[in-house]
């Protein structure tokens, strides 16, 4: 077997090139044997070459490669596209990771995983090797580039189409695309959706891969086309997206396509070579695939906030990029990158969770990155919302209150969300104030945070499931309120809800997330086809709560006149019977509900909470937590359930908080110890 020759150690002062192999891949035809050599280069100075962004595939090696006349196995996949790419009469330099990286060491692993971003950086040619021609492929590539053409026009023409006009652009875009794929086979469409399903589109390496270099090109065998013009297709699917595997990784592969693309109106990131902060493309990348679970972590650290600028994220205030950096922000970089600059290999400033090393075992990998997101500013506990617990959690070597994103998502995080359940809104620092953190080198495995309880789980309802028709929707929120409240919702109930109002009011909003629901549910059709968005943060807590209450008072409203009784909200007919306001708040429970339960305290409160969560189990508010959590009692600590939406707006904007933490009303705070 080939045995590689070690890389330049890393000097212990001043400056270390980036150095790793590239493959000389010798020219060849069909079954003759594959040969080539690896030779040690500076990434930074090398010839030009191409940079292969593949799967592994599973299973065992299928052949070989001789290196230097030495073998080194080969699975089936790579075999397939090396026969594909090498050159006929001369040699090609390629960079593959599986070739050009020895695998066998933990170190080098963790040195060249660092370096990723910069192989694919000054490639000149990124591949993006899909697989085999298989039938169907050819008429997938020609209707993809035909919806790209047709993309390009919309770009154009949604420049100056204003959201009063959306519906008629609609229809001008439906049109376009029909005209464009007339003469296409039926079958067209169906090969494209067979194509994303290729593991291709959910192995999360490939992500930094094509982010970060010059444009990649998608082949199968000869067949080739751009990859974002491939990947720009997702923007036409609509409702045709829904029926493919839901969640999916495909909304991850719009988000790339904009955020590369200079006419969208997506941007998830103001850091340049960044696709967005690590928790986000964390959680949105649940479902993408890596053979080491390590590497949903690594693998995003060269396209994220924290891993493309460390100091920077880090020593921020606020979320988002700052418009003038603060006195903090300006020192506590300015060495750190100056450090930087000297030398690669001295990561000043970055702190240890967000360095690869493969020497750590996968438990301690993730502790480690939420602890990271715990203490770093703003000091928020924002990272407790990602944990889903897929089954009841147990006391074992996993800490319950850190999440697994090597798992599936459960349902969907409360992301960008107005409420500051934890946050104290009184004036001066209160606002920056870090919690008391109970932690221990010694106990790495418990976390221990103030808060206080605002209830205990009296009922819970069943897992919230429903098919895609307005009819199952509406059926299954009826089921749940029954299941909650042990009566029917219509005819309206007479009995006011716990903090005023009605109780069927109550009840829609909780299932919705209040206003989150309404507003995220109205964006829907506009992300869809690419039209410039309000971010959140952007609209007032007004039009939040109006919006989520029109919805509301629409869909009861069509829900008594379906079932003969007079609407009590004052909507007609005309508005309540398929309008914009029903439609969205039953979008809004479509996207938040899922997969999750409703549950009812003791004292009256409803809402929306983890799939695990059972009566008994306690509502808490965390300091600093944006959201409730649900954690479960045990004799000496507590196991973290997860995050939840309760339908009450003293306690999701702070208002308890400030109670407790001034001693108003008599709630105690607790240390809650998690493991």
């Amino acid at each position: 077997m080939y045995r590689y020759q070690p890389l330049p150690q890393i000097a212990d002062v001043g400056t270390t090139p980036p150095y790793t192999r590239i493959l000389s891949l010798e020219p060849g035809k069909g079954d003759e044997p594959l040969c080539g050599r690896l030779d040690i280069i500076n990434v930074e100075s090398a010839p030009p070459y191409d940079a292969l962004s593949y799967t592994w595939g599973t299973g065992d090696p299928t052949n070989y490669i001789w290196i230097e006349g030495e073998p080194i196995p080969l699975r089936s996949n790579l075999e397939i596209a090396l026969r594909a790419l090498r050159l006929p009469s001369n040699p090609r330099l390629m960079w593959i990771d599986a070739l050009c990286i020895d695998q066998s060491s933990l170190d080098e692993r963790s040195r060249q995983v660092q370096y990723m971003r910069l192989v694919y950086k000054h490639s000149e040619k990124v591949i993006s090797w899909l697989g085999r021609k298989t039938p169907g492929v050819e008429e997938a590539f020609e209707c993809a580039k035909r919806h790209s053409d047709v993309r390009r026009l919309v770009e154009e023409s949604s420049e100056e189409t204003d959201n009063q006009n959306q519906g008629q652009f609609y229809e001008f875009v439906h049109d376009m695309v029909g005209n464009a794929t007339a003469d296409l086979p039926e079958t067209a469409m169906p090969h494209l959706y067979e194509l994303f399903d290729r593991e291709y589109f959910s192995r999360s390496w490939v992500v930094q891969e094509v982010f970060v270099g010059p444009p990649p090109v998608a082949k199968c065998e000869e067949l080739e086309i751009p990859l974002f013009d491939l990947v720009s297709v997702l923007m036409f699917l609509g409702e045709q997206r829904k029926a493919i595997a839901k969640p999916s990784s495909l909304d991850v592969w719009y988000l790339i396509s904009s955020a590369r693309n200079p006419y969208s109106p997506v941007r998830t990131s103001q850091i340049p070579g960044s696709i967005g902060p690590l928790l986000s493309t964390l959680e949105s990348m649940r479902h993408f695939k890596a053979t080491d679970n390590r590497d949903k972590i690594y693998a995003l650290l060269g396209i994220c906030d924290e891993g493309t600028q460390a100091t920077s994220a880090t020593t921020r205030l606020t979320p988002t990029i700052d418009r003038f950096p603060s006195p903090l922000h300006s020192a506590a970089t300015a060495n750190p990158d100056f450090a930087n600059s000297l030398s690669l290999e001295l990561n000043v400033g970055i702190p240890g969770a967000l360095k690869p090393d493969y020497n750590k075992d996968i438990v301690s990998v993730y502790t480690e990155i939420a602890l990271y997101h715990i203490r770093k500013p703003p000091i928020a506990l924002d990272i407790l919302s990602y944990v889903q617990h897929h089954s009841n959690p147990s006391d074992n070597e996993y800490p319950s209150w850190v999440p697994k994103w090597f798992e599936k998502k459960a349902y969907q995080v409360f992301q960008g969300t107005p409420f500051a359940a934890g946050i104290c809104s009184a004036p001066g620092f209160e606002t920056f104030q870090q919690p008391r953190m109970h932690y221990s080198l010694s106990h790495p495995h418990r976390l221990g945070l103030e808060g206080f309880q605002v209830g205990v789980v009296h009922r819970v309802s069943n897992i919230i499931e429903f098919g895609r028709s307005a009819e199952d929707k509406t059926r299954v929120i009826q089921e749940t309120f029954k299941q909650l409240l042990q009566f029917p919702m219509v005819p309206r109930p007479t009995r006011p809800y716990c903090s005023g109002g009605p109780l069927d009011v109550a009840f829609c909003k909780a299932i919705s997330a209040g206003p989150l629901g309404s507003l995220y549910g109205s964006t829907l059709a506009d992300m869809a086809m690419g039209f410039r968005l309000q971010h959140p943060g952007d609209l007032s807590r007004e039009r939040w709560e109006n919006a989520s209450h029109r919805g509301v008072t629409a869909f009861l409203s069509k829900l008594a006149y379906e079932q003969g009784y007079p609407a009590a909200y004052d909507v007609p007919l005309s508005q309540a019977d398929g309008g914009r306001d029903a439609v969205c708040f039953r979008n809004g429970f479509s996207m938040y509900s899922h997969h999750r339960r409703a549950f009812l305290t003791w004292d009256g409160h409803i809402g929306i909470g983890p799939t695990v969560m059972q009566p008994g189990d306690e509502v808490v508010v965390l300091f600093r937590g944006r959201m409730p959590y649900i954690l479960r009692r045990r004799p000496d600590h507590y196991v973290f359930i997860g995050e939840c939406y309760v339908q009450d707006d003293n306690i999701m904007y702070g208002g308890a908080t400030q109670s407790v933490r001034y001693g108003i009303g008599g709630t105690p705070m607790f240390i809650y110890e998690l493991r």
